[in-house]
């Protein structure tokens, strides 16, 4: 993925670092499906290995079919990984983190915690991250901005309890003494948010 597309690869690493750190919040989340999450963040892309570049990087608007194309990467990568002898939700959480709390998501128009809780905290990770970054079709969105998206989506995008876990979790971080910009993996990591989280 890195040689690929070097910009992918760290989308991965920062989504990893905000669902691992949201995860140790979430009181259905277990050690097992954490230890899964860790891996699945990671690799929740790596169905788009198989989706043309041109398409991926296509700078404007994409048609009704191309979309559906693209759609595909949830599955492709799930069933990647499904071959894979994994001992936990690993190839599930990669193949629903595109669902949506109202039904309205894909593959399979799971709803509510019919998605597994993995993919929960996935989607809103992603969903953060994909909108404080630079895509071939935008420019990337301020914090603030994104957060608001992210809370107008709860309900219909994203669990509400996760979202507010979310934010709460970027609140604490950006309220620490000398933070003057948006959170990012290595600032993060530094920040303890993947050992002290139970703290919030």
């Amino acid at each position: 993925m890195n040689a690929r597309e070097a910009a992918t690869y760290e989308h991965a690493e920062r989504v990893r670092a905000y669902s691992l750190a949201l995860a140790e919040t979430v009181p259905a989340c277990d050690a097992h499906t954490i230890d899964a999450l860790d891996h699945a963040a990671l690799l929740h892309d790596i169905g788009k290995l198989a989706i043309p570049d041109w398409l991926l990087h296509k700078p404007g608007p994409l048609t009704a079919d191309e979309y559906d194309h693209v759609k595909q990467h949830a599955t492709i990568g799930a069933d990647m990984l499904a071959a894979i002898a994994y001992p936990g939700p690993l190839a599930l959480i990669v193949r629903h983190h595109h669902e949506h709390w109202d039904g309205s998501g894909y593959p399979d128009g799971l709803a509510g915690e019919a998605i597994p809780v993995g993919a929960r905290i996935l989607a809103v990770a992603d969903f953060y991250d994909a909108l404080t970054s630079d895509r071939p079709y935008r420019r990337a969105f301020p914090h603030d901005r994104a957060i608001g998206m992210l809370q107008d989506r709860a309900g219909r995008g994203y669990e509400p309890a996760i979202v507010q876990l979310f934010v709460t979790l970027v609140e604490r971080f950006n309220a620490q003494p000398n933070r003057t910009v948006t959170p990012r993996f290595p600032d993060l990591v530094r920040a303890g948010w993947l050992t002290d989280a139970r703290a919030v």
